[in-house]
């Protein structure tokens, strides 16, 4: 099989937090880029092999926020797999997001904590995904978290650990 060509996540950005300082990452879902087309796009299953190569490692775990845009689509209907919000009956025969990452390369851990895009996260929420994060950091994990954009909802995350960018991202 042909080595696929890493594609570097959209929004990419390194964080810190504790003492001693452990770092995790935050990006944009598979399929965005700076092109205000890719918000709407359908992504087919290359770039999102593409994206998967090009996350940080290694280890890694991602941990996404996907979930609703604020008018109720699936923040998966992009994508040929389906994620934590949708109903298997709406997706008949497709593979969830877990599936499909486990379908691709057996060592990415996925923690699926759906929001909607634009509304607040609730504390119980914002706390779980700081606890997943905490808890995959202590593990050797990388941790990716995902949003659609990779700067509202998991900068909310960012403030709630109160982490810190870290510019020296490697």
């Amino acid at each position: 099989m042909n080595a696929l060509k890493a594609l570097k996540p959209y929004n990419l950005r390194r964080w810190k937090v504790g003492i001693p300082p452990r770092h995790f990452f935050t990006c944009a879902r598979p399929g965005r880029t700076g092109n205000p087309a890719s918000k709407s796009a359908p992504v087919s299953d290359n770039p999102v092999h593409r994206w998967v190569v090009g996350l940080p490692g290694p280890k890694t775990a991602i941990v996404s926020l996907l979930g609703r845009k604020p008018d109720g689509t699936s923040e998966f209907s992009f994508y040929s797999f389906h994620g934590g919000f949708d109903c298997q009956t709406d997706h008949h025969g497709s593979l969830s997001f877990q599936e499909w990452l486990r379908h691709e390369n057996q060592s990415i851990v996925l923690r699926e904590h759906p929001t909607e895009d634009f509304r607040p996260i609730p504390t119980d929420v914002l706390d779980a995904v700081a606890s997943d994060i905490a808890k995959l950091l202590s593990e050797g994990r990388t941790v990716v978290v995902i949003d659609s954009g990779g700067q509202t909802r998991t900068k909310i995350i960012c403030n709630h650990m109160h982490a810190i960018e870290d510019s020296s991202l490697s």
